[in-house]
Formats: structure tokens, C-alpha cells, sequence
């Protein structure tokens, strides 16, 4: 019975102590995640605090530069404003003039566009047609570059050249009328066979508000056939003129493709 109650002894003091580690771990695990919380909290408030103290110090900054950016642009537009008043500027060498910006005779190149334009499109031009058709039979006969070097000198080939010359010359710079000659090219529109007529009419002419000396034009080609139809074709172009009212580039668009419609009929 002793040895019983001994063993019971044993292992209810077993069982307390159990007990007791079990309360304490629990008591110790408790305290443990208060302690890891709270050390939480204080990182945390940490963080906080140092993001805090960096966007307080960022703004206090970006004032102090925009205060000085402030003073700054104030100080440089003071000084520009005095050195325009007292008309002295930073730098002594004049501006360069613009593109197009020196002054021209608007008239004197509006009338100078308008008489290419009703030249070039009233017609045909019997007389150019004439020279026009004597220099090249001539052309044909010379096989060589010496014999079209020496064509040149002919009365056939001068009487080409100088009518031309006479017709057009006078609207055009020197480059211009080169231009004008190879590359628009002028008669253009005159060099056909057949009988038909072209009246230019409604010519509307335009000085560019950006370029003073570039200028814009629309008109219309009334284009007669040989059964007498008549048919109004639009064309539209640009010049560019010197300051004394000459054309130093010309060109037309034929928007309607008078020239292939004539082409057609001819041939």
C-alpha cells in the first residue's frame, strides 16, 4: 500500500510539474510574441518616421530651388528689359535676315505671272509653231555632235532661239528664264499639230503671307477642238519672283490633264 501511494506521490508531482512547463511555455511564448509586436510597432514607427523626415526634407528643398529658379528668370528678364530699353543687346552682330523676307514688288510680279500665264495658254502660238518646226527639220539633218554644234550658228536655229527670247525673256531672271525654257518647259501647249484653240481666263494670283516672294495662282484653260467643243480645264501653280517683279520659278499643274487630252485628240 505504501509502495502504491508512493508511486501516486510520484506521479502527480510529475504531473504538476508538467503542468507548470506547460503554463510557462505558454506564459513564455505569450511574452515572446508581445516582444516580437512590439519591436514591430517601433521598426515600423521607425520607417514611418525616416519616410516622413525625407518627403518634409524633399519639399523644403524643391521650395528653396523654386524660390531660387523665381529669382533667377526675374534677374535675366530685369536685364533683358533694360538692355532693350537703353537699345543695347548681348550681341553686336546683326540678325540674319530671313528667308524670302526682303520687300518686293507684288504688283509689278503679279502682273509679270498673269502675262506668262495668258502667253503660255492663249494660243496656239502660230509664229513659234514656225520657227519651232524649221529648227527641228534641221535638228533631223545634223547626225553629229560637230553638225549640231554648227546648227547653232544658222539663221534657222538664231530665228528659234530669239523668238523665244523675245517672247519670254523680259518676265524672267537670267536662271529663271533658263528654267522656264528646260525644265516647264515653255510652248509647251502650242507644239501640236491640228486645228484648236486655248483661252486662259479666270487667272487668280496670290502673294504668300509666310514668303513675301513666293506667289500661288489658279486659272482656267478653255480648250476648243476641231469640231468646236469646248472644254474649261483648271491648272494651278506657284512662282517665285526677285525683288524687281522678274520670275526666277515658275510652274504649272495641269490638274485636269489638258495636255494628255490633247495629245489624244491629235494623234
Amino acid at each position: 500500500m505504501k509502495k502504491t501511494d508512493g508511486i501516486r506521490t510520484s506521479l502527480d508531482n510529475q504531473l504538476k510539474q508538467l503542468d507548470q512547463d506547460i503554463i510557462w511555455n505558454q506564459q513564455h511564448k505569450a511574452k515572446l510574441h508581445s516582444q516580437i509586436l512590439s519591436n514591430l510597432d517601433k521598426q515600423e514607427s521607425k520607417t514611418r518616421f525616416f519616410n516622413g523626415f525625407k518627403f518634409t526634407s524633399s519639399l523644403v528643398l524643391c521650395s528653396i530651388l523654386l524660390v531660387a529658379g523665381v529669382l533667377f528668370l526675374s534677374q535675366n528678364i530685369f536685364q533683358e528689359e533694360s538692355g532693350l530699353s537703353t537699345g543695347k543687346g548681348n550681341n553686336t552682330d546683326e540678325e540674319p535676315a530671313l528667308v524670302g523676307s526682303e520687300e518686293v514688288d507684288a504688283e509689278k510680279s503679279k502682273e509679270t505671272i498673269q502675262a506668262v500665264i495668258e502667253e503660255e495658254f492663249n494660243g496656239p502660238d502660230e509664229m513659234y509653231k514656225e520657227v519651232w518646226e524649221a529648227a527641228m527639220e534641221a535638228q533631223n539633218n545634223a547626225t553629229t555632235q560637230e553638225e549640231f554644234d554648227a546648227l547653232q550658228q544658222t539663221p534657222v536655229w538664231q530665228n528659234y532661239m530669239n523668238y523665244m527670247a523675245e517672247t519670254y525673256a523680259a518676265y524672267f531672271t537670267e536662271n529663271g528664264y533658263d528654267n522656264f525654257l528646260n525644265a516647264t518647259p515653255a510652248f509647251m501647249y502650242s507644239g501640236f499639230d491640228g486645228d484648236y484653240d486655248l483661252t486662259a481666263s479666270e487667272i487668280k494670283i496670290s502673294q504668300n503671307e509666310n514668303n513675301p516672294k513666293m506667289f500661288q495662282f489658279t486659272f482656267q484653260v478653255h480648250y476648243k477642238k476641231a469640231n468646236g467643243e469646248v472644254h474649261p480645264y483648271s491648272f494651278e501653280g506657284e512662282a517665285i519672283a526677285s525683288k524687281e517683279g522678274k520670275i526666277e520659278k515658275l510652274q504649272f499643274l495641269d490638274k485636269d490633264d489638258l495636255f494628255t487630252e490633247m495629245n489624244e485628240d491629235i494623234y
